[in-house]
């Protein structure tokens, strides 16, 4: 009963958002579901968390995908540059690299509050706009997660950012 009702009421504002907000609404066919995400209360603010995706837990862990948006007037070459001082900040290991044309792909690996982790990340830029597209798992378990979360990340396409009239 409390189950229905909480899906009712998601329904409800899902529906009064798709109103509003229909340009961003995602569909999962996979799960018989779509949903509006909420606008950006400030579109000017440097950086956003656009969007997260999880996997099924494992291990006490969620494998995870993340897409951010940072605005940056720098080139994707000083992006990286500082992107490896912070890996070398944290102690991160750096697996591979590749910096082609408006893209920048890393795998890279660590330890981050006790677990050893694996990512895979993808930057995209596009106009003044970077997107961060990071994908994270349990080193233990990037094998067997590795096919869904790389092929994730490499569905993303971003196109410029078109302004509010």
């Amino acid at each position: 009963m409390r189950l229905t009702l909480i899906v009712v009421m998601l329904l409800g504002l899902a529906t009064e958002a798709r109103t509003a907000h229909a340009g961003n609404t995602f569909v999962s066919d996979d799960y018989g579901m779509s949903i509006d995400a909420p606008a950006p209360q400030d579109m000017t603010a440097p950086n956003n968390q656009i969007v997260a995706f999880f996997l099924p837990s494992a291990d006490n862990f969620t494998a995870n995908i993340n897409v951010l948006r940072e605005t940056s007037d720098s080139s994707l070459e000083a992006y990286d540059k500082q992107t490896l001082s912070q890996f070398k900040q944290f102690k991160l290991t750096v697996l591979s690299r590749t910096l082609k044309g408006n893209e920048l792909r890393y795998e890279y690996k660590g330890t981050m509050q006790g677990r050893v982790l694996h990512w895979y990340a993808r930057a995209v830029k596009a106009g003044r706009q970077i997107y961060l597209v990071t994908a994270t798992a349990l080193d233990s378990q990037w094998d067997k997660q590795k096919p869904a979360l790389m092929k994730s990340v490499e569905s993303f396409s971003a196109k410029p950012h078109a302004k509010k009239k």
